[in-house]
């Protein structure tokens, strides 16, 4: 069972899923059990913060906290591609 649109699970299940993981091997990453994240990748759980980071390390990703207002720029510079002609993101326009 997928988990609703916008719940944390949906994103973890895609990066496990882009890294070749099965959820057993999730769950051996993390010391938890391969239940507890069909759990949360389904919806049927909500974790912690800390299982969150915990999520993150296994899963080889960064979470952050970004401002709402600046959620708009950090979504268009994580889909730059190479091939994207832009100037350097820095200085006083950040």
């Amino acid at each position: 069972m997928k988990a609703p649109d916008g719940h944390i699970g949906r994103t973890l299940a895609a990066q496990r899923v882009r890294l070749g993981l099965t959820q057993d091997e999730l769950a051996k990453r993390m010391g938890k059990t391969q239940s507890y994240v069909t759990r949360v990748e389904g919806g049927k759980r909500d974790p912690r913060w800390q299982t969150i980071l915990e999520f993150a390390r296994a899963l080889e990703l960064e979470p952050m906290l970004v401002p709402r207002d600046r959620l708009a720029a950090v979504d268009a510079a994580l889909h730059l591609s190479a091939a994207d002609d832009v100037p350097p993101l820095s200085g006083g326009a950040w």
